[in-house]
């Protein structure tokens, strides 16, 4: 094969492409040609490898899918100096993109499945918290009033049974501190818990259905 043949088979097989991007492909060749001289040629020719598999490497920059993958790399046969052009480098972004692509699809399908159940979870964590923020709440109350109760009982028996009514006011202090300190702050702790469990599970679902593109390797 010469240097003619050589050319007119990889533009016939480059003709899927644009007549601006088959241009500079070939025009690329050309160079190749003229720097090595007629004494070069069948050298070049030997290096470079096949027309198809050459013209599959170049579809294959440009976006479109040859049948089979080349396995040529023409950073091999770039001259000292010469800076190769953009369809030179084999960039295996659309394999890469498919797989994500494919991923993503997966992770879809298993969220969609697993639907019910993460669900059943989130709705199971919730009803908990908000049942003990209820009870809480109920317990808040009822020792509330016994506490008011207890000091009102006390502060009424001042005068006819001091030594009971000193006893109950203290009981109702008791119980109103308890919960000023301990109820008021655990109902708090809780209401706070609820976003979170939300935002969790929120995250979580996020992070399964994201997907970054891995960069392209040579």
């Amino acid at each position: 094969m010469n240097r003619l043949e050589f050319m007119d088979a990889l533009e016939s097989r480059l003709s899927r492409l644009s007549s601006e991007e088959r241009d500079d492909a070939l025009r690329y060749y050309e160079e190749l040609f003229d720097e090595a001289g007629p004494i070069e040629e069948q050298k070049i020719i030997d290096d470079l490898g096949s027309p198809e598999d050459i013209a599959r490497q170049i579809l294959v920059d440009n976006g479109v899918e040859p049948d089979g993958r080349p396995q040529y790399m023409i950073d091999d046969v770039v001259s000292p100096g010469q800076t190769p052009p953009p369809q030179a480098e084999v960039i295996d972004s659309g394999a890469q993109n498919a797989k994500n692509n494919n991923n993503i699809v997966i992770i879809i399908i298993i969220v969609v499945l697993t639907f019910p159940l993460w669900v059943g979870v989130l709705g199971t964590l919730f009803g908990v918290t908000v049942g003990l923020i209820g009870t809480m709440f109920g317990l808040t109350v009822g020792v509330t009033a016994a506490g008011a109760g207890l000091l009102a009982f006390g502060i009424a028996g001042l005068f006819s049974v001091p030594q009971f009514a000193l006893i109950f006011i203290g009981a109702g202090l008791i119980l109103i501190s308890i919960d000023i300190l301990l109820v008021f702050p655990l109902i708090k702790w809780l209401i706070g818990l609820v976003p979170k469990i939300v935002g969790t599970v929120v995250s979580a679902v996020k992070k399964l259905t994201s997907s970054k593109a891995q960069p392209a390797g040579r």
